[in-house]
């Protein structure tokens, strides 16, 4: 049960999911709790068979909106963990501002205690307004200072014993254990990062990253930038540490995944139109990308352009190939949206992409 960082010769795959997003309803009702608990009994079936399919991971987001039943992540990889034996469990992410850090180092430690040492924390400090006001509230300035003292108290929750700190908005006036030690030690963490300068945070306390906006190029910036600043550090980070993410709509035809494309985008419209709360959030409308290009008047609204892949096994294996290459990344977070594309996808392309030779040492 190798963390997902560890063996850096082989491409790793950690099956991100969206619970909600996957409904093939072209017209659910989201307020209804069968529904919503048909989303949540479907994810922990995804992950007993990504298990059987070959991934590495399977990780879930976190979001407090309608349309996307997962506003407590840890809760349904705990349900995961009690039906899977061997697939890395992860959040992806914990939207850390909304929480007291050591609530969630206590939470990370049963995870990894339930899981007998597969879990993987990631975290985040979330995206748009409905996340910031679930937590009390909580406004931009405020969400980035909750943030940044968050990470420093996460990681002196996770890595010492009797600790105290003296923070703005979490005082530990005795010194205090969390009482859920994980198996690992340390504790993998992964932090979602789109800026270097999270990127740099990240490299400092030797945690992984991922990071699913960006161009090839940003993300080749980032990772050279994330190797140096981890050395000086004293940590040897590679790209077995640093994750992009794709959103992969694949098909055995160009046309069938054009329809699994657009079916999708439905879905992902209704959640960000859920997700904008007063408007200020909105993602960029999504065109397809890499092999697939077909222009569109009013093309849909989707995920992040940069980060799709649309087409049959044998272009989307080209196209993330030319991402690992491109990126210099050795973890791939990929998210299909139907059983049948997951199924197409591991069968298909995993075999083809995990062995890839890296291109440098510096990066691999």
């Amino acid at each position: 049960m190798a963390s997902l960082s560890e063996e850096p010769e082989v491409v790793k795959f950690v099956l991100q999911n969206g619970v909600g997003l996957h409904t093939t309803e072209a017209d659910p009702d989201v307020l209804e709790p069968r529904w919503q608990q048909q989303q949540v009994l479907e994810f922990v079936d995804i992950a007993v068979e990504a298990e059987k399919l070959g991934f590495d991971g399977v990780s879930l987001v976190e979001h407090h909106a309608l349309s996307v039943t997962a506003p407590s992540p840890h809760l349904l990889l705990a349900a995961a963990a009690m039906r899977t034996t061997r697939i890395r469990l992860a959040s992806a992410v914990t939207v850390l501002p909304l929480y007291n850090p050591i609530r969630v180092a206590e939470e990370a430690g049963m995870l990894d205690l339930l899981s007998d040492g597969r879990f993987e924390l990631g975290i985040g400090r979330g995206t748009g307004e409905v996340e910031r006001v679930s937590g009390g509230a909580i406004g931009p300035d405020e969400s980035m200072a909750r943030w940044i003292e968050g990470i420093e108290l996460l990681d002196i929750a996770l890595r010492q014993r009797e600790f105290t700190f003296d923070g703005t908005f979490t005082k530990v006036l005795y010194p205090f254990t969390v009482p859920t030690r994980p198996l690992q030690d340390p504790l993998p963490v992964w932090t979602g990062a789109r800026s270097l300068e999270s990127v740099e945070r990240a490299a400092e306390k030797g945690w992984s990253v991922f990071r699913n906006v960006g161009s090839d190029a940003e993300h080749r910036t980032a990772l050279e930038r994330y190797v140096s600043v981890g050395r000086e550090h004293g940590y040897a980070l590679s790209g077995s540490n640093f994750m992009v993410e794709r959103f992969i709509f694949i098909g055995e035809s160009e046309r069938a995944a054009q329809l699994n494309f657009e079916r999708t985008c439905v879905n992902f419209g209704r959640f960000q139109k859920s997700l904008s709360g007063n408007g200020r959030f909105t993602l960029p409308p999504s065109v397809q990308s890499n092999d697939v290009q077909q222009a569109a008047a009013s093309p849909p609204v989707g995920p992040p352009p940069d980060a799709v892949v649309t087409g049959t096994p044998d272009q989307v294996a080209a196209a993330l190939e030319r991402t690992l290459v491109s990126t210099g990344a050795r973890r791939l977070m990929v998210e299909t949206f139907s059983g049948e594309e997951m199924r197409l996808f591991a069968r298909e392309v995993m075999p083809r992409v995990r062995h890839m030779t890296p291109i440098s040492q510096a990066t691999a």
